[in-house]
């Protein structure tokens, strides 16, 4: 029977045996903790038209990404209607958060750069396996955006997008948003049950599930406190109380670790994540109601 534990069972037993989710580079230890989060929402929820005019028009909704896949691959189809979301957050190794904390005030841990380059490798073979199970024990047919170039682009630039900068055609965060997994927070990163240190993933299948858009949140930012330790955590000003996330700035910063993380590292990638961690909603949701503002 498919439904959440068949998704829980296989993706946590993927985070723990198979070899991609080891920091063979480092220590050997996980990248990412198997204890998933994860949600469904309807492929033709509102919701997605919402996109448009938030991320940017060029926001595939999944009937859009769906179509589009099936008629590149000369996929048959009957209809769009049973389209579902699957959305999932992958815990970070505490080991990871801890290092990117302690080791610097303006550059990533070699952890946290090896789960940037070689965890989100792991992440885009989880979406294949799982793609790949769904279709040989039930035969629903799915796809990740993201995995196909006709279907993805990243825009460092675009008129119509938020800040004119930085936007893609599939937003794993906002399907996270719309499977009712947790809000924004100032910084942008994603405020959920297991923290806002993590990966999120995110798929499309031709099958119906429960949608959980009963659990989303009322708001973008629903579940930040205003706390403030992400803008104090950020090393080139790119989170305010008043604006929050600019992300010129960011992406101006992210990029720049590159030959830093080149030399002392070795590895060819750019990381930085210093407001993930060290912050209230670090590991997990926090309460509104005790402020803790001190790190």
């Amino acid at each position: 029977m498919l439904n959440k534990d068949w998704f829980i069972e296989k993706i946590n037993t993927f985070l723990r045996e198979d070899e991609s989710n080891r920091m063979t580079g480092v220590d050997g230890s996980l990248f990412w903790e198997p204890d998933v989060l994860i949600g469904f929402c309807s492929g033709n929820d509102p919701i997605f038209q919402e996109y448009k005019k938030l991320v940017g028009p060029f926001h595939l909704t999944p009937t859009e990404a769906f179509t589009k896949y099936c008629e590149l691959n000369n996929i048959e189809y009957d209809s769009t209607e049973n389209l579902t979301v699957v959305a999932f957050v992958l815990p970070m190794n505490p080991l990871t958060k801890k290092e990117n904390l302690e080791y610097s005030q303006d550059w990533p841990s070699e952890r946290w750069a090896h789960t940037r380059l070689y965890g989100e490798k792991a992440n885009q073979k989880l979406w294949r396996h799982l793609l790949s199970e769904l279709k040989r024990e039930f035969g629903i047919e799915g796809v990740a955006p993201m995995l196909e170039k006709k279907l993805f682009r990243m825009y460092r630039e675009h008129e119509d997008a938020w800040q004119g900068a930085l936007a893609s055609t599939w937003s794993h965060r906002h399907m996270c948003f719309a499977a009712g997994l947790g809000s924004f927070g100032l910084s942008d990163g994603f405020i959920n049950e297991r923290g806002k240190a993590m990966r999120c993933g995110s798929f499309l299948i031709n099958h119906k599930l429960p949608s959980d858009a009963d659990k989303r949140a009322a708001s973008r930012r629903e579940h930040c406190i205003k706390c403030g330790q992400c803008v104090k955590r950020c090393p080139v000003g790119a989170i305010t109380m008043e604006e929050g996330h600019d992300k010129k700035k960011c992406y101006d910063k992210v990029f720049s670790t590159v030959p830093y993380i080149g030399e002392h590292y070795k590895i060819p990638i750019y990381s930085c994540g210093l407001c993930q961690v060290g912050v209230s909603c670090s590991n997990g949701i926090p309460e509104k109601k005790k402020l803790r503002c001190n790190n």
